[in-house]
């Protein structure tokens, strides 16, 4: 085995160690860096795709309104309803719906256990617990099909009602009482990081079969309908299908945009999804720079080792070494410095960024820590980072290495 080339590496080496520490600090500092905001740039984005899905994945709600354009002899400013009939009459007319479910909802006083409290109360089918990620605690359920069949007083309540109710006693299989009805909870919602809603987190909301609902309401109409498309890109025709439905079944211009109103989370999930990739992208860039400058300092260094050797250069040049030998070196010399200084940033940033997962989320009060409390060191950060580290090791070596190994043994002979 031919340790020729270590040698000359190990001997070199040694001569420039304070200098090569400055250096493998900067790499250290710059690998550091690089992982770290990947790292969180990375969480930040998977965080705002599990908190938006917090309310629902694909799905397209639909609200009443009030129209603001005369048709058909009719004038503008018509209440315009949505009725329980209608969810029938959407699903029988647009294949492109996978579920639709109604939704209505009261403001109401709803006791147990000696406590009072006022929350919302919904009332639903059993399709919206896949819709909304409604999933319960181990031990109990969601609304089911019978349960709304049959008008069964049964209740599924968020995890914050159950704990001001009930305190850390379970409370499936307990009773509640809503309207001066009794209720037996079936279920408690699952804790659920979640930032984009409609009457308040789904934490401190409770639902009924909507059968059972209307039969302590006297509200005849729907306060929104659920619809979740067979596939996402479907979403903007679904929108002017069930227009156009509505405006022939209540008489009003499917181009008045007041009429009835849309919240399509298909669209917002993509525009949230497109922001916080342009951060992660951003802090990227930004860790790759800083990287860069410590590659800036190996080159340097190699520069400068370059010019220092040109006499012993020459020397090996003249002896028979080949020029590759010289080349191999300093190559070499670059890869240690790049593995010694990035390795202890790559064992610090995988270190820092486990004891930060350690860290609990609120999920009573989410907020930004909730997005930086979970960076994720994935194996898409660790090769992304691997090309870029790849890339500045090659280009700060083969530079100056080719440089030396060019030198005229002759004139680096004669070098002072």
């Amino acid at each position: 085995m031919n340790l020729t080339l270590p040698r000359f590496f190990w001997s070199e080496y040694r001569k420039r160690r304070k200098r090569a520490a400055l250096i493998t600090f900067a790499l250290f500092w710059g690998t550091l860096s690089i992982l770290l905001l990947m790292a969180f740039g990375q969480g930040m984005s998977t965080q705002a795709r599990v908190a938006f899905q917090g309310l629902g994945e694909t799905l397209i709600m639909v609200n009443g309104g009030q129209t603001s354009l005369p048709f058909e002899g009719l004038p503008k400013g018509r209440t315009i309803r949505l009725y329980p009939e209608d969810v029938d009459y959407l699903r029988e007319r647009i294949p492109e719906i996978l579920r639709i479910v109604p939704e209505s909802d009261n403001f109401w006083q709803v006791s147990a256990n000696g406590k009072e409290i006022n929350r919302t109360v919904h009332g639903t089918t059993a399709g919206f617990a896949v819709m909304r990620t409604q999933v319960p605690q181990l031990g109990g359920r969601f609304l089911n099909a019978e349960d709304d069949r049959k008008g069964r007083k049964v209740a599924f309540i968020g995890w914050k009602v159950a704990a001001d109710l009930f305190g850390t006693n379970g409370a499936v299989g307990r009773t509640i009482v809503i309207n001066r009805v009794p209720f037996t909870v079936v279920g408690v919602l699952q804790k659920k990081i979640q930032d984009s809603m409609y009457n308040g987190p789904d934490a401190e909301q409770i639902y009924l079969p909507f059968l059972a609902f209307r039969q302590i309401d006297n509200q005849r109409y729907l306060d929104r309908i659920h619809i979740q498309p067979r596939e996402a890109s479907q979403s903007p025709l679904i929108e002017d299908r069930v227009k156009t439905l509505l405006g022939r079944k209540r008489r009003f211009d499917p181009a008045d945009r007041y009429a009835t109103s849309f919240w399509n989370t298909i669209e917002d999930f993509k525009q949230g999804q497109a922001i916080f990739k342009g951060i992660e992208v951003f802090l990227g860039i930004m860790g790759a720079l800083t990287l860069l400058i410590g590659a800036v300092g190996v080159t340097n260094l190699m520069y400068a080792a370059a010019k220092e050797r040109t006499k012993e250069i020459g020397i090996k040049l003249a002896l028979g070494a080949r020029r590759r030998t010289i080349v191999g070196q300093f190559l070499l010399e670059t890869l240690f410095v790049f593995a010694k200084g990035t390795f202890w940033g790559l064992l610090l940033a995988f270190d820092i960024v486990h004891l930060v997962r350690l860290a609990p989320i609120n999920y009573d009060s989410f907020g930004i820590e909730a997005y930086l409390l979970r960076p994720d060191f994935s194996l898409r950060t660790f090769l992304v980072y691997m090309a870029v580290l790849g890339t500045l090791c090659f280009l700060s070596g083969i530079f100056p290495a080719l440089r030396a190994s060019r030198a005229n043994p002759i004139e680096s002979l004669r070098h002072e």
